[in-house]
């Protein structure tokens, strides 16, 4: 739970879509890769899924980032240095949200190829 709590700091309120997300498509990217070496057809829904995956997770981390972005513009502080310093952990909060979402993107690129290197199908456009 430390950890949960950890992550949720770095990366920020995009850490709360992503995570269910990213674990969604872990759990899928598993099942294609046990069907592939089975030698078995992978459904439709799963290639729906692992797509919409592929292109909503990139862009819940832009949102965390542009929410950063928006968020550093309301730093208050005493002097300069220290305005500064709470506009670059904010910003830094956005950079680590679009970094997630890239990542989970990237989970489900993977399970696409691998349903697309095993499949007869043509691949969903």
């Amino acid at each position: 739970m430390q950890d949960i709590i950890m992550f949720s700091k770095f990366i920020g309120p995009a850490f709360w879509l992503l995570l269910p997300l990213s674990v969604i498509v872990l759990c899928l990217v598993m099942y294609v890769c046990w069907l592939s070496a089975q030698k078995k057809m992978i459904d439709k829904w799963v290639e729906t899924i692992l797509f919409f995956a592929k292109e909503t997770a990139a862009m819940i981390g832009l949102l965390g980032s542009v929410y950063a972005l928006a968020g550093s513009f309301k730093t208050e502080g005493n002097t300069v240095e220290e305005i500064r310093r709470q506009m670059f952990l904010i910003l830094g909060t956005g950079f680590w949200s679009t970094i997630a979402g890239i990542i989970v993107s990237l989970k489900a690129s993977f399970g696409l190829l691998i349903k697309d290197l095993n499949s007869k199908e043509p691949p969903l456009k």
